[in-house]
């Protein structure tokens, strides 16, 4: 769901400004019940494999981590995701002083605190990705690496099979497997109308070349070959949101008209998946930002064409 949509009220001249909200992003794909059947363990993010905790035969439990990836990938991608999140705290604490003072707004405060938890998730999620864990119960049937390999995303590590009991395998697209990590929540919906179970991620299993990531469930209840929708609230983020008439097509490509000093202008931007009236801008537009809603198409085109000269 989204969170209240922070605009202005529409001025006479056509036009809102557009400012940051949060936005609690749902994910939803086909989903199956399967049997006991084995479970392999593969790399989410590229890296060595430094360790493995593990050797065939071993009874493993939910969550044990079999192994661990490290490298200048690993290290590299946890050294960004920790100055983010040092920027965006200190970025967040700056703007509560500021407020305390009267040299802030509630509204700036809001996105440095939305800015503040997106870092968070991302820096725990990259945290997630150097462990390796188990998502069931079971023993380990075979390992397909050792320390000291290289591993590509979606590798096979270790083979487990599990000791008893159904689980979920979903296939979800369109997100990075970095910002799933185990112990996430989420609600398996049966296709035959039964209420909706929950279920709690395991690990990602492989990615499919479709760019579908292949990932595990668990929980109590499940039926061996029942199939449904899996759905996945993943944690909040900052998102800037446009009035969806904002948006025009042309030649394959997105655009709105901006409105500055200087007057207004074609903006190229990359939207997100519309949410009833309202439309996420991934990239193209800053908050603060002033976007033309009223005839916006009217006003792109008739820009266009005066860039053309009729023929003598």
């Amino acid at each position: 769901m989204l969170a209240a949509l922070a605009l202005t009220a529409q001025a006479p001249a056509g036009w809102v400004t557009v400012q940051a909200t949060r936005e609690t992003p749902h994910l939803s794909g086909f989903a199956a019940v399967q049997p006991g059947t084995a479970v392999t363990i593969a790399a989410v993010q590229p890296g060595m494999l430094t360790s493995l905790a593990v050797v065939p035969g071993e009874s493993v439990r939910p969550g044990q981590i079999i192994g661990r990836i490290g490298g200048p990938q690993i290290r590299a991608a946890l050294a960004t995701a920790q100055g983010a999140d040092n920027a965006a705290a200190q970025a967040l604490a700056a703007e509560q002083g500021k407020l305390a003072d009267h040299l802030s707004t509630k509204t700036a405060v809001a996105q440095a605190e939305a800015a503040a938890d997106a870092a968070s998730a991302n820096l725990a999620a990259v945290r997630a990705a150097a462990s390796l864990q188990c998502p069931v119960a079971g023993q380990v049937q075979s390992l397909q690496a050792a320390p000291g390999a290289f591993l590509q995303p979606g590798q096979t590590v270790a083979v487990v099979q599990p000791a008893a009991g159904a689980w979920v395998k979903a296939v979800l697209y369109g997100l990075p497997s970095a910002m799933l990590t185990p112990g996430m929540a989420a609600s398996f919906i049966p296709a035959n109308g039964a209420p909706a179970m929950p279920v709690t991620l395991r690990g990602v299993q492989d990615s499919q070349a479709d760019g579908g990531l292949v990932v595990a469930f668990s929980g109590t209840g499940l039926q061996a070959g029942e199939a449904g929708t899996l759905s996945l609230a993943l944690p909040p983020r900052q998102v800037l949101l446009v009035p969806s008439p904002a948006l025009v097509l042309d030649d394959g490509r997105w655009w709105v008209m901006r409105h500055d000093a200087t007057g207004d202008h074609a903006v190229p931007v990359v939207p997100g998946t519309a949410e009833g009236t309202q439309t996420p801008i991934l990239s193209g537009l800053a908050a603060g930002d002033k976007v033309i809603v009223t005839d916006a198409a009217l006003l792109y085109h008739r820009g266009i064409a005066a860039q053309y000269q009729p023929p003598d």
